[in-house]
């Protein structure tokens, strides 16, 4: 018995010194703002600031429209040593597009995906981008209009530590997450609009796209990714709606999937109204090269990989008007 006992008093004094000390995982801290009026008089409320290095791992923000008029109008720019890296409105970076709905109308709207999620009726948006940081982050956010006095609830959680996780692997040291609202534009048929553009390396994790197009020829668009050194490109999907793992124009109507789906699908007197989003947590697209990733506004018919670039669209031709989020991290 005694020697039983001795065995066990061993084993807890074995175990004691890894309950202290610097852990790998970092220290978690939060800012919050809880019914206040943050917004200072040109409109603009600063909801998180850091210096050193960390990582931000989720934002929340909530209001309702007594208190906080049109919440996801407002922008959200995230700061990252200076460089900025997040830039866009809160409902545009869940995917909720206002340019195409009333803006009451996505209270109805509920979604939880790797990157975004919104559960409450009052505009409640949690986005969890794992953003790094190595020597200083501001996280503002701007009204739409200046001098609105408005209360706000925020919570930005982040960690001390700037490792990021991607696939089972670590990032390189100095690697940026981008996340930029590329502004709506006219695209004629036949056209390309560029989703985003890098001249590093990079891990595309997320795509936001919003389409509004005459025609349903516009979902015939192929996703491609160029090599800007040289021009050459790869199909990442063969047709619009396939690359957010729809089929035939969505025929199964709106769904919103845990990586997948859209909040906004109106087809109606031969045209397309869409926000749909892609999301790519555990096999990102990697490119090991500079890349350009576009979307056309209609598309060639009987494609495959190799086929060369061509004028001959399928379906009625038609004008569009698309804008893109893509989520990803450069080195």
């Amino acid at each position: 018995m005694k020697l039983q006992k001795t065995i066990v008093i061993a084993i807890m004094a074995l175990a004691l010194p890894s309950c202290k000390g610097t852990s790998d995982y970092g220290r978690t801290f939060t800012y919050v703002n809880k019914s206040v009026s943050a917004f200072d008089e040109n409109g603009k409320a600063v909801i998180f600031s850091a210096e050193d290095e960390g990582k931000i791992e989720n934002m929340y923000l909530c209001g309702d429209f007594d208190n906080w008029h049109h919440p996801g109008q407002c922008l959200l720019n995230v700061y990252c040593d200076d460089i900025l890296c997040v830039s866009s409105k809160l409902y545009e970076l869940a995917c909720l597009n206002m340019d195409y709905v009333d803006e009451k109308e996505y209270e109805k709207v509920f979604l939880e995906t790797p990157l975004f999620s919104k559960f409450g009726s009052h505009n409640s948006i949690s986005l969890d981008f794992k953003i790094p940081y190595y020597k200083s982050c501001r996280v503002e956010l701007i009204q739409p209009e200046s001098g609105v006095n408005d209360c706000i609830w925020t919570t930005v959680r982040a960690n001390t530590k700037a490792t990021v996780v991607c696939d089972g692997r670590k990032l390189p040291r100095g690697a940026y997450f981008k996340g930029i609202r590329m502004a709506n534009q006219a695209v004629s048929s036949g056209e390309q609009f560029t989703m985003m553009e890098t001249d590093k390396n990079s891990a595309v994790v997320g795509v936001n796209l919003f389409l509004n197009s005459s025609t349903e020829c516009s979902m015939e668009a192929c996703i491609r990714a160029y090599d800007t050194r040289t021009g050459e490109y790869e199909f990442l999907s063969s047709g619009l709606e396939d690359f957010f793992l729809g089929t035939y124009y969505f025929d199964s109507g709106q769904f919103t999937g845990y990586k997948c789906g859209q909040t906004c699908l109106k087809m109606e007197d031969g045209g397309v109204k869409l926000s749909a989003y892609r999301q790519f947590p555990d096999n990102p697209l990697c490119f090991n090269h500079p890349v350009r990733i576009t979307v056309r506004n209609g598309e060639q018919n009987g494609i495959s990989s190799g086929s060369a670039l061509n004028d001959d669209i399928f379906l009625k031709r038609g004008d569009a008007v698309i804008g893109a989020i893509c989520y990803y991290y450069e080195w």
